[in-house]
């Protein structure tokens, strides 16, 4: 509540690493393109943790939410407790903007992006964050979240993914899926058989029509297909990786 009410005139930043104390003004010369003023009151929370992660989007947050949880069912600190903060962009096109912000400002950050919308978030986007010190990790293959997961996932976790889309989200998933994929499907979701196709049918449908798009859904989403974590082949997966790649990150002192 104070924070939002504050100018960046009001505003001094206070870091203490390794015995160095570092007091940075909001309104120091230099921040002005950052815009500082705007995200104190979007992104207040952020402003008072050690550590930022800048998700893309709501179900980005709701997936880490999830991956916390999970994390500390398996006996791990939670983000917590290194005091990392999620910070929903609302936006890819937002997303480096209030990255090299929290950054200009001394805070360790990281991001979560897709790989899905180069002209709002680019791979030279994402290399000039990586230049500034600020680990990014984004898809491969230029996909979304929900792409990445429905080519990664062992098929059990794919098939829970689409049970919780249609019993508890009520979306009318087979005709979604099949208007995607253009050919027979069965009606019965326990059925389905796997097959490259019908798992980008499955994705591009989850992306498009908005399944798990906001962060109590994403976290809804991560809790059914959890198991996955436990299958060695899928902690090859990229999914997998990236993840585990930001939790390194985030239990970093």
């Amino acid at each position: 509540m104070v924070l939002r009410e504050l100018t960046v005139k009001d505003l001094y930043i206070v870091h203490s690493k390794g015995g160095v104390v570092q007091i940075i003004s909001a309104a120091q010369k230099g921040l002005e393109e950052h815009e500082v003023q705007g995200k104190i009151r979007s992104s207040t929370e952020a402003f008072l943790a050690k550590k930022v992660i800048v998700c893309e989007g709501a179900t980005e947050v709701g997936f880490l939410r999830g991956f916390d949880d999970y994390q500390i069912e398996n006996e791990k600190d939670p983000f917590s407790f290194h005091g990392v903060a999620l910070l929903d962009a609302k936006g890819a096109s937002k997303v480096k903007a209030l990255a090299k912000a929290f950054k200009s400002l001394c805070y360790d950050v990281s991001v979560l992006a897709d790989g899905d919308a180069e002209k709002q978030f680019s791979t030279a986007d994402a290399a000039e964050l990586v230049a500034l010190g600020i680990p990014t990790y984004v898809w491969s293959d230029k996909l979304s979240l929900e792409e990445r997961a429905f080519q990664d996932l062992p098929w059990d976790d794919v098939l829970a993914s689409v049970t919780l889309a249609q019993d508890e989200l009520v979306y009318p998933v087979y005709d979604q899926v099949r208007s995607q994929l253009l050919e027979n499907l069965d009606k019965d979701i326990g059925s389905w058989t796997e097959s490259p196709k019908l798992r980008s049918a499955i994705g591009v449908t989850a992306k498009n029509s908005g399944w798990f798009k906001d962060t109590t859904r994403g976290d809804l989403w991560f809790k059914a297909i959890c198991p996955a974590f436990q299958d060695a082949a899928f902690g090859k997966k990229n999914l997998a990786l990236e993840l585990s790649k930001l939790w390194e990150w985030s239990e970093r002192v």
